[in-house]
């Protein structure tokens, strides 16, 4: 009967060590998992911020602010081109979900389709721009829906003016 002591301090060992290492692993995986969401979030804040950049300069080019040695088509793909939103996009396909990188595409697409107005001579008072605009608007809605999903959050139902 000396061996009960022994076996039930043992018993109890194991099952201290066994819930100390579930716990340890819980808190493992929860420290990675909040790792990862704050990893995204910055990805996807660094290719909204690549887009407005690159909006708000060929936005200027679009009013003629662009030095005058230079022509309105360089100057527009320069500012597109400086904003980094493929950089940008490069590092949220790597990182995103489908859903987030589809929306991703589709918005830089209609950026670029902006872009190539404004390179054609296209200002903010035409209806060609107003249109690629209004495109570059809902894909950017879109796009902001699918990272808030992704992160969590729950969709707006107003777009948010750019």
């Amino acid at each position: 009967m000396s061996w009960i002591p022994v076996l039930s301090t043992v018993l109890g060992a194991v099952i201290g060590l066994g819930s100390a290492l579930v716990g340890d692993r819980v808190r493992w995986r929860r420290e990675q998992s909040s790792q990862w969401l704050g990893v995204r979030r910055e990805i996807y804040v660094g290719y909204l911020n690549a887009l407005h950049e690159a909006n708000q300069a060929m936005r200027a080019v679009s009013l003629g602010d662009f030095p005058p040695d230079t022509t309105r088509d360089l100057a527009a793909r320069a500012a597109f081109r400086s904003a980094g939103v493929n950089q940008a996009q490069e590092h949220l396909v790597l990182i995103a979900s489908e859903q987030v990188v589809q929306a991703a595409v589709k918005t830089s697409a209609a950026l670029r389709r902006l872009r190539d107005r404004i390179c054609k001579g296209e200002g903010q008072t035409s209806t060609e721009y107003q249109s690629e605009f209004e495109d570059f608007s809902d894909r950017l809605h879109e796009l902001r829906n699918a990272i808030r999903q992704d992160l969590g959050v729950g969709a707006l139902r107003e777009q948010v003016p750019i």
